[in-house]
């Protein structure tokens, strides 16, 4: 694909940001920080939206505060301020998802929406860049790939989650 010089320089100069930068964060640091946002497991495996909004709330400011201002000493570091980037996007990315379900499902499962809800959410989640904002939206499945309906909810789902009666 062809491209001007002026465009390419352009694109180098916002590559290298975090090694011109002098002052700033360590991107081992945000790593960590966003390892002890997203590991413990009432966020990770038993959310409940609360949780998940206050997760949100750390999240957002790390990448609007924070990732903005990594610094890189070398190459090595460099390639990891861009993967802490991406990795922090990555996250808003899933919480976002998870506040959206509002269900339980597969390895999904939330305390204040403990059962399935079915036929509300046979559908995949599909976020969208709309201008500049991150779109949610609810994609339905097949309805071919629905399970019978007709059976009680107990024979159609004989896997319960926690909780569950």
């Amino acid at each position: 694909i062809p491209i001007d010089d002026k465009a390419l320089s352009k694109l180098k100069q916002n590559i290298y940001v975090p090694m011109d930068r002098v002052g700033g964060f360590d991107p081992h640091w945000v790593e960590q920080q966003l390892y002890n946002l997203m590991m413990p497991y009432h966020v990770l495996l038993v959310k409940h939206g609360e949780r998940l909004g206050a997760t949100m709330t750390m999240i957002q400011f790390l990448k609007n505060h924070i990732v903005p201002k990594l610094v890189a000493k070398d190459t090595h570091e460099l390639r990891l301020a861009h993967e802490t980037r991406n990795r922090t996007l990555s996250i808003e990315m899933m919480l976002r998802s998870s506040i959206f379900r509002t269900e339980s499902r597969g390895t999904h499962y939330r305390e204040d929406y403990h059962r399935r809800n079915d036929p509300d959410w046979f559908a995949d989640i599909t976020i969208r860049n709309k201008k500049g904002e991150m779109e949610i939206v609810k994609e339905p499945i097949p309805k071919d790939w629905w399970p019978d309906l007709s059976k009680p909810y107990r024979e159609r789902y004989f896997m319960r989650f926690p909780g569950e009666s």
